[in-house]
């Protein structure tokens, strides 16, 4: 019985504590840590006096870039990789540091960042409602060295600002960052099929690339990779939003893969020498291809899941800068045309279904216009097209018609099996053409635009 008094005795004592004995103790309030980060956050952007290089993805869009300066008056002054005139036009306005869910950057007038949420289709190509679905209000992450981040309060893109030095602001105040855009934008404008070579083991492979300078919603500001891997038929592929600086490019996001390979960045080497980089910082020099690197047999073919599945010579004749034995055949039947009071306006070679190969000649009589269609049944196997002899006329007749005219491109069209290839020209400006080789002699191939 004591010791059941003795017990009630000491927790008696215990609840007689006072509750502040077990309550934590904060040396400053909420409201002080609160205003304390707003400090940070306005102190940081005001005091970097060469202002703020800065990349931000859109969710719906492409990536961009911008050069930025805070005073602490809430003025900026700002570039951006939009257009030509917010690369080279500087642009201002508002902001604020200020306590929302978290210290949030919110830009509350006009500038070239709104141009990314404006749903004015014609200020830059945005969707109805939500523009390229891209914040103007951003909350607080990190800071880190020379670099703070913010997050989009909407959309969540990262919003990633990097210090500039001196001799960058120098540059972005006279239009530096358009002379950029327009190097890169030249450099890729005179070089074909672009590629760059990545180790896989002990292959080899050449990555062909594309880029899309436009800020078109579902393509624009992208850069895509793509190419055969060492098995010679499995291809591989990999996307990556970009934004223009000073000296080249950056990767947005996780960047670039490519086969195992993280691509951030491209850049110049020296003068007239693009490079794209990888996470490691290797260098991968930008080269030529004179026909594109995927082979065609990979693109061309039925159903239209395949990009190619036509070959057209079109009204002005056969490409300039190809031999080829087809030349001959071809333009003796121009010639036939042009003595029976006629003109050839196209002729196309195309798969019209998996089983079916199908010639149309296109051609003026007087004013009137005709085709001359004919099929042939066809088997595949991988990049080889075997026809049969026997062609099946279609019900206009006119193949059977203009027979005499046609026959030159009717008796090379059965000497046949063609393999499914490229073809290149002298011509540097000629178009992307692809051609059906002669099995048996590959210097005779029916060649014209894709």
């Amino acid at each position: 019985m004591k010791k059941i008094l003795f017990l009630i005795a000491v927790l008696a004592t215990l609840i007689g504590c006072k509750k502040t004995s077990y309550v934590a103790v904060f040396e400053k309030t909420p409201q002080e840590r609160t205003g304390e980060q707003i400090a940070l956050v306005s102190s940081t952007l005001t005091s970097a006096t060469n202002g703020w290089i800065a990349t931000l993805p859109t969710l719906a869009g492409g990536g961009y870039s911008f050069y930025i300066t805070f005073d602490n008056q809430q003025n900026t002054t700002m570039y951006g990789d939009l257009t030509d005139q917010s690369a080279s036009v500087v642009g201002t306005s508002n902001y604020r540091v200020k306590q929302d869910i978290g210290t949030e950057l919110v830009f509350d007038t006009y500038n070239y960042i709104s141009m990314l949420d404006d749903p004015n289709a014609a200020i830059l190509g945005g969707a109805s409602k939500i523009g390229y679905s891209s914040d103007i209000e951003f909350t607080y992450d990190r800071m880190s060295g020379d670099s703070i981040v913010f997050i989009g309060k909407k959309y969540r893109q990262p919003f990633k600002l990097v210090k500039a030095t001196a001799a960058q602001k120098t540059a972005y105040e006279a239009a530096g960052l358009k002379a950029s855009m327009d190097k890169i934008k030249a450099f890729f404008a005179n070089i074909k099929n672009p590629y760059v070579e990545v180790a896989d083991g002990s292959n080899t492979l050449k990555a062909g690339m594309s880029l899309n300078f436009s800020n078109n919603l579902a393509a624009g500001k992208r850069v895509s990779f793509t190419g055969v891997l060492a098995d010679g038929t499995s291809t591989a592929s990999g996307t990556a939003k970009f934004a223009f600086k000073l000296d080249g490019a950056d990767l947005l996001g996780a960047g670039l893969v490519y086969n195992g390979t993280t691509f951030v960045k491209m850049g110049w080497k020296d003068a007239n020498t693009l490079a794209f980089y990888d996470n490691t910082g290797k260098e991968y020099i930008i080269k030529s291809s004179p026909i594109p690197l995927t082979p065609l047999s990979l693109l061309f073919g039925f159903p239209t899941t395949f990009p190619y599945k036509k070959i057209t010579i079109p009204t002005s004749g056969l490409a300039t800068g190809v031999t080829s034995g087809f030349n001959a055949a071809y333009n003796q039947m121009l010639a036939l045309f042009t003595a029976s009071g006629r003109s050839v306006v196209s002729t196309t070679f195309s798969l019209a279904s998996n089983t079916t190969f199908s010639v149309a000649v296109a051609y003026m009589s007087g004013t009137s216009a005709f085709t001359a269609t004919v099929n042939f049944n066809y088997t595949r196997n991988g990049d080889v097209i075997t026809l049969d002899n026997i062609p099946v006329v279609t019900s206009d007749n006119n193949w059977t018609t203009r027979a005499v005219q046609v026959k030159p491109l009717a008796d090379y069209i059965v000497s046949g099996p063609f393999k499914i290839d490229w073809v290149s020209s002298t011509n540097p400006n000629s178009p992307t053409l692809g051609g059906l080789y002669r099995t048996a002699d590959a210097s005779s191939f029916i060649y014209g635009t894709l």
